[in-house]
């Protein structure tokens, strides 16, 4: 009976520890799946890294880029005759006692003169005195629009008794 029983505990050990090698094994199974799926998913994502700092390099490239370009614009425009004195000299004959600051005040209240309905709800309008240049003491080139679309028109203008006249030479808008 004795040894009955040692068999059976045996039986019993044996059986157990094979449950528990068996379960082990499962659950390292387990692991290692999840192991090489974490392992795949921080490949991925470093490539992914990889690839958003590429693009990031880019676009700090193009930004670098316009904005050189921004500034060479910006020197071009500050060569605009806006305060060259033949202008004012050429005004002065026709009876113009006042600034080329004045014309562009004078353009701003005219926004009838812009060929174009606004869109969306929008006016359009000369909206920036920045935007304005007087290319002579008879022309005029202008920025307009009304938030949503934009354009350039050429105006001709005189002076009269220090009464200025406008008249539209051409426009287009962006796009058009």
């Amino acid at each position: 009976m004795v040894s009955g029983v040692r068999k059976r505990e045996r039986i019993i050990w044996v059986s157990l520890v094979s449950v528990i090698v068996a379960i082990s094994v499962l659950v390292m199974a387990k692991y290692q799946i999840t192991l090489n799926q974490v392992n795949q998913r921080v490949t991925d994502l470093e490539g992914e890294k990889t690839t958003w700092t590429q693009r990031e390099a880019n676009l700090t490239s193009q930004v670098s880029e316009l904005k050189s370009q921004v500034h060479a614009k910006n020197e071009l425009i500050k060569t605009f005759p806006t305060n060259n004195p033949d202008i004012i000299n050429g005004l002065k004959r026709r009876g113009f006692n006042g600034e080329v600051q004045e014309i562009i005040a004078d353009l701003l209240n005219h926004n009838e003169l812009i060929p174009y309905d606004g869109v969306l709800g929008g006016k359009m309008g000369f909206y920036s005195k920045e935007n304005v240049y007087v290319l002579s003491d008879k022309w005029v080139y202008a920025y307009f629009d009304d938030g949503h679309v934009n354009g350039y028109m050429l105006l001709s203008y005189s002076v009269s008794s220090g009464i200025i006249s406008w008249k539209v030479i051409d426009s287009y808008l962006f796009g058009q």
